[in-house]
């Protein structure tokens, strides 16, 4: 026997920032209030659940299934935005931003 989720799964979900699927590139912080330590970590959708949320694994190897609107989608990038921050995020003192002046 093994394992297996009696969840009901969907094609997609609201997330912070758009809709995720299967496959998705997003973004997830551990809080503080979590016990972490703020960090901004990029992972991939491997499951999407009609209760609204989604199962990611993690780039460096963990997994966490919680709320799809803790989770930031990122649109055409490889990876989390500079700075370690989410998408459409205001920047905090001291974070390092970087720009490129176009025109």
């Amino acid at each position: 026997m093994g394992c297996f989720s009696s969840k009901a799964t969907a094609q997609s979900c609201q997330c912070a920032n758009g809709h995720v699927a299967i496959g998705s590139r997003v973004q997830t912080q551990w809080t503080r209030a979590e016990g972490g330590n703020d960090q901004w970590f990029p992972g991939t959708v491997k499951a999407v659940f009609a209760d609204g949320t989604i199962k990611i694994q993690y780039d460096d190897g963990d997994k966490w299934t919680g709320s799809a609107m803790q989770a930031w989608l990122l649109q055409g990038m490889e990876g989390p935005p500079m700075g370690g921050a989410p998408i459409n995020a205001m920047p905090v003192q001291g974070q390092i931003i970087q720009a490129q002046v176009v025109g």
